[in-house]
């Protein structure tokens, strides 16, 4: 049915391609001869004023008329659509040939000085001539009618051609259509709709099980891939579910960091004037030791609540970095030599392994130190009496950032509880009884504004390991 639509439609245009140019020739064919048929009235016009005005001016004009005459008969032969037509002009050409030579014979005995006999031929020419050419002429315009008629009848027998032809077809496309309906809703529908109930409730959330169809090639392969599709819907449903506890998270983060530093504010301001009232009584002499004693221990609590506001501060509104280029070795080594008294006292073995060659980073060196310092007492806490602190780097490769530098601190203390080891890095979260639970969340702010991050683990053996990655080159 398609193919046999094609071919109609290909015919109708075709037919009304030809038949538009036939048209045209035609139209344009009858109003060259109507005007052929006028210029011929002014041809016999100018003829027969000759007789009584033989002036150069008058000659002139009569040939100006011939060659107009001559060039509508030219134009009248390229638009000519039959054979008769073709006939008829040719007599045409042939009669005016003559003519023009019987004007031509009637001019030759003017200038010799004879006066009857030109007169005789111009009226011969523009009587007899002419009014043969006239006759010719009507029996063109009779003949082009008459094939414009023809082409008329002919579009109208391909109306009904097309007319007849659409409605086979249209009848034919129905049954054709009833049908391939009745077979596909047999064949494929049926199963397929099988696959809708299983599948329709993916959409809201719930977990969907997975179908076995029936046999066939088609049907296994749309049957596996539903499948593939199914557990794919399933585990986008999971991360759905996680990603949601995390944005409703990290919104109440954000809220936190918006009033942070109002409400810091508002507490620091009166701290600093309680401060400075205790400062100014413990200069009175009339107090005794033990109010000196409680004024000590609130100036110490008051202290304890300023470094809180200020930890607080650092991580709901952190700093800008000051980068430079900086040799990180060299930072990892200098830190470590400023806490080694406290490495002592622990009596923590301390083992350091760095990547040969030398690493020279785009950073902030205090605030990597700062990083290096978290981590490390926080090794030392976890170690109280003994252990090993291990701190080493590699170089390693990140399918998105690629060459990263892998700074590792390891030690063999407790370890990190498992409940907290997903949330450590979040603000408030901590696994000892000291602290405030924002040393880790700092470093982690840290080292996502070098473009990098921290990520942590237990141990097999126990204790615990904290990465520090730090991409070479920063992206623009």
């Amino acid at each position: 049915m398609l193919a046999g639509g094609y071919l109609v439609i290909s015919y109708i245009y075709r037919l009304q391609d030809e038949t538009n140019v036939l048209i045209k020739e035609s139209i344009a064919s009858a109003r060259t001869a109507r005007e052929l048929k006028l210029t011929l009235y002014r041809v016999r016009a100018a003829s027969l004023t000759y007789l009584f005005d033989k002036s150069p001016e008058r000659i002139a004009i009569l040939q100006e008329e011939q060659k107009e005459f001559v060039m509508l008969l030219e134009q009248t032969r390229s638009s000519v659509n039959t054979a008769e037509e073709n006939n008829h002009l040719q007599q045409i050409q042939a009669l005016f040939s003559n003519y023009q030579q019987t004007l031509t014979n009637a001019l030759e005995l003017h200038r010799q000085g004879r006066i009857s006999q030109p007169n005789k031929l111009i009226v011969h020419a523009s009587q007899d001539l002419i009014n043969t050419i006239e006759e010719k002429t009507d029996l063109f315009i009779i003949s082009n009618e008459l094939a414009q008629s023809n082409y008329e009848k002919t579009i109208q027998q391909n109306d009904v051609i097309i007319r007849k032809a659409l409605f086979v077809m249209g009848t034919g496309g129905i049954l054709m259509g009833l049908m391939l309906g009745w077979m596909i809703a047999r064949l494929i529908l049926k199963p397929i709709y099988k696959l809708v109930l299983k599948v329709r409730d993916a959409a809201g959330g719930e977990v969907v099980e997975h179908i076995r169809m029936n046999s066939g090639k088609e049907l296994e392969e749309l049957d596996f891939h539903i499948n593939r599709l199914i557990t794919r819907i399933n585990k986008a449903n999971e991360d759905l579910r996680k990603n949601r506890t995390l944005l409703e998270h990290a919104s109440k983060l954000a809220s936190v960091g918006k009033i942070a530093p109002a409400i810091a504010h508002e507490i620091r301001n009166p701290l600093t004037a309680i401060k400075m009232l205790i400062y100014s009584m413990k200069e009175d002499s009339t107090i005794s030791k033990e109010t000196q004693s409680d004024l000590k221990i609130i100036i110490n609590e008051i202290s304890r609540v300023e470094g809180f506001l200020q930890n607080f501060l650092k991580y709901a509104r952190p700093a800008k970095p000051n980068r430079r280029i900086t040799n990180i070795i060299e930072i990892i080594s200098e830190t470590l030599q400023l806490m080694m008294p406290r490495i002592r006292q622990n009596n923590i073995r301390l083992t350091e392994q760095y990547h040969a060659g030398e690493f020279y980073l785009e950073i902030d060196p205090d605030m990597i130190r700062q990083i290096i310092m978290n981590l490390v007492l926080n090794a030392l806490d976890a170690m109280p009496n003994e252990g090993n602190l291990t701190i080493n780097s590699i170089l390693a490769q990140d399918k998105k950032k690629g060459d990263i530098l892998e700074i590792t601190v390891s030690d063999t203390g407790s370890g990190i509880p498992p409940e907290i080891l997903e949330s450590l890095f979040d603000p408030f979260v901590k696994g000892k009884e000291q602290g405030l639970g924002l040393g880790l969340s700092i470093s982690q702010r840290i080292a996502e504004l070098h473009f990098g991050w921290i990520s942590a683990r237990n141990n097999p053996e126990g204790g615990s390991t904290f990465i520090i990655h730090l991409p070479l080159k920063n992206p623009l």
